[in-house]
Protein backbone atom coordinates (compact mmCIF):
# COMPACT_ATOMS: atom_id res chain seq x y z
CA UNK A 1 0.00 0.00 0.00
CA UNK A 2 2.86 2.39 0.85
CA UNK A 3 4.45 1.77 -2.57
CA UNK A 4 1.12 2.29 -4.31
CA UNK A 5 0.48 5.59 -2.51
CA UNK A 6 4.04 6.69 -3.25
CA UNK A 7 3.68 5.86 -6.95
CA UNK A 8 0.34 7.66 -7.13
CA UNK A 9 1.86 10.70 -5.46
CA UNK A 10 4.72 10.81 -7.98
CA UNK A 11 2.23 10.55 -10.88
CA UNK A 12 0.13 13.40 -9.49
CA UNK A 13 3.21 15.56 -8.88
CA UNK A 14 4.42 14.92 -12.44
CA UNK A 15 0.97 15.71 -13.89
CA UNK A 16 0.82 18.92 -11.85
CA UNK A 17 4.29 19.95 -13.02
CA UNK A 18 3.33 19.35 -16.66
CA UNK A 19 0.13 21.38 -16.26
CA UNK A 20 2.09 24.25 -14.73
CA UNK A 21 4.63 24.03 -17.56
CA UNK A 22 1.83 24.19 -20.15
CA UNK A 23 0.26 27.16 -18.38
CA UNK A 24 3.64 28.92 -18.50
CA UNK A 25 3.92 28.08 -22.20
CA UNK A 26 0.44 29.55 -22.85
CA UNK A 27 1.14 32.76 -20.95
CA UNK A 28 4.79 33.41 -21.81
CA UNK A 29 5.93 31.01 -24.52
CA UNK A 30 3.21 32.14 -26.93
CA UNK A 31 4.08 35.75 -26.10
CA UNK A 32 7.66 35.17 -27.22
CA UNK A 33 6.40 33.77 -30.52
CA UNK A 34 4.10 36.78 -31.03
CA UNK A 35 6.95 39.19 -30.23
CA UNK A 36 9.09 37.64 -32.94
CA UNK A 37 6.26 37.94 -35.44
CA UNK A 38 5.75 41.60 -34.50
CA UNK A 39 9.41 42.31 -35.26
CA UNK A 40 9.05 40.68 -38.67
CA UNK A 41 5.84 42.60 -39.39
CA UNK A 42 7.53 45.88 -38.45
CA UNK A 43 10.32 45.20 -40.92
CA UNK A 44 7.72 44.26 -43.54
CA UNK A 45 5.81 47.54 -43.16
CA UNK A 46 9.05 49.55 -43.04
CA UNK A 47 10.13 47.98 -46.32
CA UNK A 48 6.85 48.96 -47.95
CA UNK A 49 7.34 52.52 -46.76
CA UNK A 50 10.93 52.62 -47.98
CA UNK A 51 12.41 53.31 -44.55
CA UNK A 52 14.74 51.40 -42.21
CA UNK A 53 13.78 47.74 -42.05
CA UNK A 54 14.45 47.50 -38.30
CA UNK A 55 11.91 50.12 -37.19
CA UNK A 56 9.93 49.55 -34.00
CA UNK A 57 6.13 49.55 -33.95
CA UNK A 58 6.19 53.15 -32.76
CA UNK A 59 8.54 54.17 -35.58
CA UNK A 60 6.30 52.47 -38.15
CA UNK A 61 3.24 54.26 -36.74
CA UNK A 62 5.07 57.60 -36.93
CA UNK A 63 5.97 56.96 -40.58
CA UNK A 64 2.39 55.98 -41.44
CA UNK A 65 1.09 59.08 -39.65
CA UNK A 66 2.94 61.26 -42.17
CA UNK A 67 0.68 60.00 -44.96
CA UNK A 68 -2.21 62.37 -45.70
CA UNK A 69 -5.54 60.50 -45.90
CA UNK A 70 -7.12 63.14 -48.14
CA UNK A 71 -4.51 62.69 -50.85
CA UNK A 72 -3.50 59.07 -50.25
CA UNK A 73 -3.76 56.78 -53.26
CA UNK A 74 -6.16 53.86 -53.29
CA UNK A 75 -4.79 51.07 -51.14
CA UNK A 76 -4.41 47.57 -52.54
CA UNK A 77 -5.82 44.65 -50.60
CA UNK A 78 -3.28 43.27 -48.15
CA UNK A 79 -2.66 39.53 -48.63
CA UNK A 80 -3.77 37.40 -45.70
CA UNK A 81 -1.18 37.03 -42.97
CA UNK A 82 0.77 40.15 -43.96
CA UNK A 83 1.07 43.41 -42.04
CA UNK A 84 -1.92 45.69 -42.65
CA UNK A 85 -1.29 48.55 -40.21
CA UNK A 86 -0.85 49.56 -36.58
CA UNK A 87 -3.48 49.84 -33.83
CA UNK A 88 -2.86 51.97 -30.75
CA UNK A 89 -5.13 52.34 -27.70
CA UNK A 90 -3.52 54.76 -25.21
CA UNK A 91 -5.81 53.95 -22.24
CA UNK A 92 -4.70 50.31 -22.11
CA UNK A 93 -1.14 50.79 -23.37
CA UNK A 94 -1.69 48.86 -26.60
CA UNK A 95 0.44 49.40 -29.70
CA UNK A 96 0.58 46.46 -32.09
CA UNK A 97 0.89 45.79 -35.79
CA UNK A 98 -2.25 44.09 -37.06
CA UNK A 99 -2.37 41.63 -39.94
CA UNK A 100 -4.88 40.87 -42.65
CA UNK A 101 -6.96 37.86 -41.63
CA UNK A 102 -8.19 36.20 -38.46
CA UNK A 103 -7.19 32.57 -38.95
CA UNK A 104 -5.32 30.87 -36.11
CA UNK A 105 -1.88 31.45 -37.73
CA UNK A 106 -2.81 35.10 -38.36
CA UNK A 107 -3.78 35.81 -34.75
CA UNK A 108 -0.50 34.31 -33.51
CA UNK A 109 1.23 37.31 -35.10
CA UNK A 110 -0.97 39.98 -33.51
CA UNK A 111 -4.46 41.44 -33.87
CA UNK A 112 -6.16 40.43 -37.13
CA UNK A 113 -8.36 42.43 -39.50
CA UNK A 114 -11.47 40.48 -40.50
CA UNK A 115 -11.30 39.80 -44.22
CA UNK A 116 -14.44 41.09 -45.92
CA UNK A 117 -14.78 44.14 -43.66
CA UNK A 118 -13.54 47.61 -44.67
CA UNK A 119 -9.97 48.64 -43.96
CA UNK A 120 -9.78 50.95 -40.92
CA UNK A 121 -10.54 54.48 -42.09
CA UNK A 122 -12.82 53.34 -44.90
CA UNK A 123 -16.60 53.66 -44.96
CA UNK A 124 -18.49 50.92 -43.13
CA UNK A 125 -17.65 48.76 -40.13
CA UNK A 126 -13.99 47.73 -39.98
CA UNK A 127 -13.41 44.84 -37.56
CA UNK A 128 -10.29 43.59 -35.77
CA UNK A 129 -9.94 40.51 -33.53
CA UNK A 130 -7.27 39.74 -30.95
CA UNK A 131 -6.32 37.39 -28.12
CA UNK A 132 -6.86 38.33 -24.46
CA UNK A 133 -4.54 35.89 -22.63
CA UNK A 134 -2.17 34.26 -25.15
CA UNK A 135 0.14 35.37 -27.99
CA UNK A 136 0.95 38.72 -26.45
CA UNK A 137 -2.64 39.21 -25.22
CA UNK A 138 -3.14 42.41 -27.26
CA UNK A 139 -6.81 42.78 -26.25
CA UNK A 140 -6.33 41.72 -22.63
CA UNK A 141 -7.73 44.95 -21.19
CA UNK A 142 -10.35 46.06 -23.72
CA UNK A 143 -13.02 45.60 -21.04
CA UNK A 144 -11.51 48.72 -19.40
CA UNK A 145 -12.44 50.97 -22.34
CA UNK A 146 -15.19 53.53 -21.79
CA UNK A 147 -17.04 55.88 -24.15
CA UNK A 148 -14.77 58.64 -25.40
CA UNK A 149 -11.54 56.62 -25.27
CA UNK A 150 -9.36 56.97 -28.37
CA UNK A 151 -8.46 54.11 -30.68
CA UNK A 152 -5.85 55.09 -33.27
CA UNK A 153 -5.21 53.09 -36.42
CA UNK A 154 -2.41 53.62 -38.93
CA UNK A 155 -2.58 52.15 -42.44
CA UNK A 156 -0.90 52.84 -45.77
CA UNK A 157 -3.50 55.61 -46.18
CA UNK A 158 -2.60 57.47 -42.99
CA UNK A 159 -3.79 57.83 -39.40
CA UNK A 160 -7.43 57.43 -38.35
CA UNK A 161 -8.78 58.21 -34.90
CA UNK A 162 -11.86 56.53 -33.45
CA UNK A 163 -13.74 57.16 -30.22
CA UNK A 164 -15.31 54.34 -28.21
CA UNK A 165 -19.11 54.59 -27.99
CA UNK A 166 -21.56 53.09 -25.52
CA UNK A 167 -22.95 49.63 -26.32
CA UNK A 168 -25.99 49.76 -28.63
CA UNK A 169 -29.44 48.76 -27.47
CA UNK A 170 -30.19 45.14 -28.13
CA UNK A 171 -29.56 41.63 -26.80
CA UNK A 172 -26.33 40.92 -24.97
CA UNK A 173 -25.02 38.49 -22.37
CA UNK A 174 -23.01 40.95 -20.31
CA UNK A 175 -22.59 44.69 -20.63
CA UNK A 176 -20.14 47.36 -19.46
CA UNK A 177 -19.75 51.11 -20.04
CA UNK A 178 -17.84 50.61 -23.30
CA UNK A 179 -18.40 46.96 -24.21
CA UNK A 180 -20.89 44.12 -24.41
CA UNK A 181 -20.62 40.38 -24.94
CA UNK A 182 -22.40 38.03 -27.34
CA UNK A 183 -22.42 34.40 -28.36
CA UNK A 184 -19.64 33.30 -30.75
CA UNK A 185 -22.26 32.71 -33.47
CA UNK A 186 -23.46 36.34 -33.49
CA UNK A 187 -21.34 37.41 -36.43
CA UNK A 188 -23.71 40.28 -37.23
CA UNK A 189 -21.73 42.49 -34.83
CA UNK A 190 -19.02 42.85 -37.49
CA UNK A 191 -21.58 43.53 -40.22
CA UNK A 192 -23.04 46.91 -41.24
CA UNK A 193 -23.99 49.31 -38.44
CA UNK A 194 -27.29 51.17 -38.54
CA UNK A 195 -27.04 54.89 -39.22
CA UNK A 196 -24.33 56.96 -40.85
CA UNK A 197 -20.67 57.03 -39.93
CA UNK A 198 -17.57 54.93 -40.16
CA UNK A 199 -16.98 52.38 -37.43
CA UNK A 200 -14.36 50.13 -35.89
CA UNK A 201 -15.36 46.98 -34.00
CA UNK A 202 -12.94 45.06 -31.77
CA UNK A 203 -13.67 41.44 -30.78
CA UNK A 204 -12.01 38.98 -28.40
CA UNK A 205 -12.83 35.98 -26.23
CA UNK A 206 -14.76 36.59 -23.00
CA UNK A 207 -14.39 36.10 -20.12
CA UNK A 208 -10.62 35.88 -19.84
CA UNK A 209 -9.25 32.33 -20.11
CA UNK A 210 -12.49 31.21 -21.79
CA UNK A 211 -13.85 31.09 -25.35
CA UNK A 212 -17.48 30.84 -24.22
CA UNK A 213 -18.43 34.40 -25.29
CA UNK A 214 -17.07 37.25 -27.42
CA UNK A 215 -16.50 40.73 -25.99
CA UNK A 216 -17.29 43.58 -28.37
CA UNK A 217 -16.03 47.17 -28.34
CA UNK A 218 -17.26 49.64 -30.96
CA UNK A 219 -15.82 53.04 -31.88
CA UNK A 220 -16.74 55.75 -34.39
CA UNK A 221 -14.34 57.51 -36.73
CA UNK A 222 -13.77 61.17 -35.81
CA UNK A 223 -11.48 62.22 -38.68
CA UNK A 224 -11.60 62.54 -42.45
CA UNK A 225 -11.71 59.35 -44.51
CA UNK A 226 -9.32 58.48 -47.33
CA UNK A 227 -10.35 57.70 -50.91
CA UNK A 228 -12.23 54.43 -51.30
CA UNK A 229 -10.13 51.61 -52.77
CA UNK A 230 -10.61 51.14 -56.49
CA UNK A 231 -11.31 47.80 -58.14
CA UNK A 232 -7.84 47.93 -59.71
CA UNK A 233 -6.30 48.35 -56.27
CA UNK A 234 -8.02 45.29 -54.89
CA UNK A 235 -11.41 46.34 -53.53
CA UNK A 236 -12.81 44.40 -50.59
CA UNK A 237 -16.46 43.54 -50.14
CA UNK A 238 -17.97 45.68 -47.38
CA UNK A 239 -19.63 42.82 -45.49
CA UNK A 240 -18.38 39.39 -44.41
CA UNK A 241 -19.30 36.58 -46.78
CA UNK A 242 -20.45 34.37 -43.92
CA UNK A 243 -21.21 36.60 -40.92
CA UNK A 244 -22.93 33.85 -38.93
CA UNK A 245 -19.64 32.08 -38.19
CA UNK A 246 -17.07 34.86 -38.54
CA UNK A 247 -16.50 35.38 -34.80
CA UNK A 248 -15.20 31.80 -34.46
CA UNK A 249 -12.57 32.29 -37.16
CA UNK A 250 -9.11 31.68 -35.73
CA UNK A 251 -10.39 30.96 -32.21
CA UNK A 252 -11.55 27.37 -32.52
CA UNK A 253 -9.31 24.37 -31.96
CA UNK A 254 -7.78 22.22 -34.71
CA UNK A 255 -8.87 18.57 -34.22
CA UNK A 256 -6.01 17.41 -36.47
CA UNK A 257 -3.45 18.63 -33.95
CA UNK A 258 -4.46 16.11 -31.26
CA UNK A 259 -2.69 13.07 -32.73
CA UNK A 260 0.71 14.83 -33.17
CA UNK A 261 0.38 16.16 -29.61
CA UNK A 262 -0.21 12.63 -28.26
CA UNK A 263 2.67 11.14 -30.27
CA UNK A 264 5.06 13.87 -29.18
CA UNK A 265 3.97 13.42 -25.58
CA UNK A 266 4.57 9.67 -25.78
CA UNK A 267 7.98 10.25 -27.38
CA UNK A 268 8.88 12.63 -24.57
CA UNK A 269 7.78 10.06 -22.01
CA UNK A 270 9.95 7.39 -23.67
CA UNK A 271 12.97 9.71 -23.66
CA UNK A 272 12.42 10.44 -19.97
CA UNK A 273 12.08 6.71 -19.17
CA UNK A 274 15.23 5.77 -21.08
CA UNK A 275 17.18 8.58 -19.43
CA UNK A 276 15.97 7.44 -16.00
CA UNK A 277 17.03 3.84 -16.69
CA UNK A 278 20.44 4.93 -17.96
CA UNK A 279 20.98 7.15 -14.91
CA UNK A 280 19.97 4.36 -12.55
CA UNK A 281 22.04 1.56 -14.11
CA UNK A 282 25.02 3.42 -15.55
CA UNK A 283 25.96 7.07 -15.10
CA UNK A 284 23.74 9.97 -14.22
CA UNK A 285 25.46 12.88 -16.00
CA UNK A 286 25.27 11.42 -19.57
CA UNK A 287 21.57 10.73 -19.07
CA UNK A 288 20.93 14.28 -17.87
CA UNK A 289 23.14 15.84 -20.57
CA UNK A 290 21.35 14.04 -23.41
CA UNK A 291 17.92 13.27 -22.00
CA UNK A 292 16.91 16.64 -20.58
CA UNK A 293 17.43 18.69 -23.80
CA UNK A 294 15.73 15.99 -25.91
CA UNK A 295 12.80 15.83 -23.50
CA UNK A 296 12.53 19.63 -23.43
CA UNK A 297 12.36 19.89 -27.24
CA UNK A 298 9.71 17.18 -27.51
CA UNK A 299 7.70 18.73 -24.67
CA UNK A 300 7.82 22.17 -26.32
CA UNK A 301 6.46 20.87 -29.63
CA UNK A 302 3.90 18.77 -27.77
CA UNK A 303 2.68 21.99 -26.15
CA UNK A 304 2.61 23.70 -29.56
CA UNK A 305 0.23 21.06 -30.92
CA UNK A 306 -1.86 20.99 -27.74
CA UNK A 307 -2.23 24.76 -28.10
CA UNK A 308 -3.41 24.28 -31.69
CA UNK A 309 -5.92 21.66 -30.57
CA UNK A 310 -7.43 23.76 -27.80
CA UNK A 311 -9.69 26.79 -28.48
CA UNK A 312 -7.66 30.00 -28.51
CA UNK A 313 -8.18 32.67 -25.87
Amino acid sequence: MARLVGALGRVLITAGALLLAFAAFQLWGTGLEESGHQDDLGSELSERLGVSDDSSVGDVAADLEQLAPATAPSAAETPEGEAAGVIRIPRIGLEKIFVAGTSKPDLKKGPGHYLGTPTPGQAGNAAIAGHRTTYGAPFNRIDELVPGDRIETFTLQGKFVYQVVAPPDGPSIERGPGWWSVRPTQGEVIGPVEGEGNWLTLTACHPKYSAEQRIIVRAQLVADTPPAPSAEAGERPTTPSNPGSELDTGLGGDPGALLPAILLGLAGGMVWLVAWLVARRWKRWPAVLVGVPAFGVLLWFCFVFVDRWLPSV
